[in-house]
C-alpha cells in the first residue's frame, strides 16, 4: 500500500512544471469562482450578460488551441516560449479584469484568459511527452491533473478570506497576476526548451502536420471517443449538480449537493496517483475502455436515484464515486495515448486537435443538458439513460481502436 502513495520518479523539468502550474491555478481558482459574483452584485452586470461573456473563453480557445499546435512544433518557438506566452495573456487578462466596469471589457478579459489556457495545455502536454516514457508518462500527467485540481480548490478557500478580510474582489485579480508572474519567473529562469531540433525546410512541414493528424485513422477513431469522454465530464460538471436538486427525491438541498461534489473531488484527489500507478502496467486502450464503462455505470445510478424510494441521496452519492473513478482512468491515461500516436516533432499538433475534443464536448454538452432540465421529469430522466447506452457506441469504437493498434497500423 505504501508503495502505491509513492511519488513517481520524473525529470526535475516535470516537477518544475508542475510547480509552477500549482501556484498559477492557485490564483485561476481565486478568479474564475468570484468572477460572476463581483460582475453581477458589485458591477451591477445582469447574470445572463455574465454567462454570456464567461462563455466568450471557450470561443477563443478554439483559435488559441489552433496556434498552440503551431507554436509548440516551430523550432524557432517550441514549448517553453508558447507557455511564457500563455503567461503573459493570463497577467493581461488579469490587468484588464481590474479595469472593466463594462460588458465589452469583461468580454475581452475572458478572451484572453481563454487564449492563455488554451496556450497552456498543449505546450504542457508536449513538455511533459517529451521528458517520459512509459508509465512514467501516465503517472506525469495524473500529477499534474492532480496539481491543477488541488490548487483549484485552494484557490477557492484563499479567495474568500480575501473578500472577507478585505472587502474587496478586485484584490483577487491583482492576487492571480501575481501567481502568473511566479509561474512565468520560473519559466524563465528553470525551464529548458525541449522542442525537437529540426531543420528549416522541417520547419515548413508545422502547418502540413495539422493535416496529417487529421488523416490519421487511429487518432480520428480516438477523437471520436474523447468527444463523448467531454461531453460526459460537462454533462457531469454542469449538469447534474442542477438535476439533483431539482428531480433526485423532492430535490437535494444545495448545500447538500455541494458537499457530494467536494467529496467527488476529495474522492479523485486522493485516489489520482495510486489508481494510475496500478493501472501503468494495461494498455491505455483498456483502461480508457474500463472508463467507458464506468462512466455508463455512473451514469445508470444516476437514473437509480430517480427511481427507488428510500435512500436517493445514497445512490446519488454512489453515483458520483463511480464517476470519480471513471475521470481518474479517463484524463492522464487520454493524454498518454495522444502523445504515443503523436510523432514527437508533431505533439504540439496531436496535442491541440485532443484539446478541440475538449472544445466539442463543452459545447454540446451545456446545450443537451440544458435543453433536457427545461423538459418534463421523464425526458430530463432519459438523459442520463442516453449518456449510459452512448458509452456502448464509445466502447465499440475504442475495441475498434485497440484492433488497429494490435495489427501495427501506428502510423
Amino acid at each position: 500500500m505504501r508503495r502505491l502513495f509513492r511519488l513517481p520518479h520524473l525529470h526535475y523539468q516535470v516537477w518544475i512544471l508542475v510547480l509552477g502550474r500549482f501556484i498559477s491555478q492557485i490564483g485561476t481558482g481565486i478568479v474564475l469562482f468570484y468572477v460572476p459574483l463581483y460582475f453581477v452584485n458589485q458591477v451591477g452586470l445582469s447574470a445572463t450578460a455574465v454567462g454570456g461573456a464567461l462563455s466568450s473563453a471557450a470561443i477563443a480557445s478554439v483559435a488559441g488551441y489552433f496556434l498552440a499546435g503551431i507554436l509548440v512544433d516551430m523550432p524557432n518557438y517550441g514549448r517553453q516560449r508558447t507557455l511564457m506566452g500563455a503567461c503573459l495573456l493570463s497577467m493581461l487578462a488579469d490587468g484588464v479584469f481590474l479595469m472593466a466596469h463594462n460588458l465589452p471589457l469583461l468580454v475581452l478579459a475572458n478572451m484572453l484568459l481563454g487564449l492563455g489556457d488554451s496556450l497552456y495545455w498543449p505546450a504542457s502536454g508536449a513538455v511533459i511527452a517529451d521528458l517520459t516514457q512509459d508509465k512514467g508518462r501516465d503517472a506525469a500527467f495524473a500529477l499534474s491533473g492532480l496539481a491543477d485540481s488541488l490548487a483549484a480548490g485552494l484557490g477557492i478557500v484563499i479567495g474568500g478570506l480575501i473578500v472577507s478580510v478585505s472587502g474587496s474582489y478586485a484584490l483577487l485579480f491583482g492576487v492571480d497576476g501575481l501567481t502568473f508572474l511566479a509561474f512565468l519567473t520560473i519559466l524563465a529562469l528553470k525551464m529548458k526548451d525541449t522542442t525537437p531540433p529540426t531543420t528549416a525546410a522541417q520547419s515548413n512541414e508545422v502547418l502540413r502536420a495539422w493535416l496529417r493528424a487529421i488523416a490519421n485513422p487511429l487518432f480520428a477513431i480516438f477523437a471520436i471517443a474523447n468527444v463523448l469522454f467531454t461531453t460526459y465530464m460537462n454533462l457531469m460538471e454542469s449538469t447534474l449538480p442542477l438535476y439533483f436538486t431539482q428531480f433526485v427525491g423532492n430535490g437535494l438541498a444545495p448545500a447538500t449537493v455541494g458537499l457530494m461534489f467536494s467529496g467527488y473531488v476529495l474522492l479523485v484527489a486522493l485516489c489520482q496517483l495510486p489508481l494510475v500507478q496500478r493501472l501503468s502496467g494495461c494498455q491505455r486502450v483498456d483502461i480508457l475502455r474500463l472508463s467507458m464503462v464506468l462512466w455508463g455505470s455512473g451514469f445508470g445510478l444516476v437514473t437509480m436515484a430517480t427511481l427507488v424510494t428510500l435512500g436517493q441521496q445514497i445512490v446519488a452519492g454512489a453515483a458520483l464515486c463511480v464517476l470519480a473513478i471513471a475521470n481518474i482512468t479517463y484524463n492522464p491515461f487520454a493524454a498518454a495515448l495522444v502523445s504515443e500516436l503523436a510523432p514527437p516533432q508533431a505533439r504540439g499538433v496531436y496535442l491541440s486537435l485532443n484539446a478541440q475534443c475538449w472544445s466539442v464536448g463543452y459545447l454540446v454538452g451545456p446545450l443537451i443538458g440544458g435543453l433536457a432540465i427545461d423538459q418534463p421529469p421523464a425526458i430530463a430522466h432519459n438523459l442520463w439513460v442516453a449518456a449510459a447506452v452512448s458509452t456502448l457506441a464509445g466502447l465499440m469504437v475504442l475495441g475498434w481502436l485497440k484492433h488497429r493498434l494490435s495489427v501495427g497500423y501506428l502510423t
